[in-house]
């Protein structure tokens, strides 16, 4: 699948999902409550969802383009791979 189909498939989802109060964390994946999730949402349609934990974790920017809307995420806390 193209990157633009798994987003397709992601929208059609949450939609369904949110239709009984959950939603898929786009950076984590895990499903929780859509009403303790942050949600962008354009006409009606559901955009995008990150859970509380990853919202906390995160730095999260959402802006407008030409193409639609460019959403980056970046951890606030240094990754560390392997450990001694």
């Amino acid at each position: 699948m193209t990157p633009a189909e798994l987003n397709a498939a992601w929208v059609r989802q949450a939609q369904l999902d949110a239709d009984h109060g959950l939603v898929e964390c786009r950076v984590c994946k895990v499903k929780g409550e859509l009403a303790r999730a942050v949600t962008l949402w354009i006409n009606g349609t559901l955009l995008f969802a990150v859970c509380e934990r990853c919202r906390a974790e995160h730095e999260i920017v959402m802006r407008p383009t030409e193409r639609g809307i460019e959403i980056k995420a970046r951890t606030r806390a240094p990754l560390i791979v392997g450990s001694r």
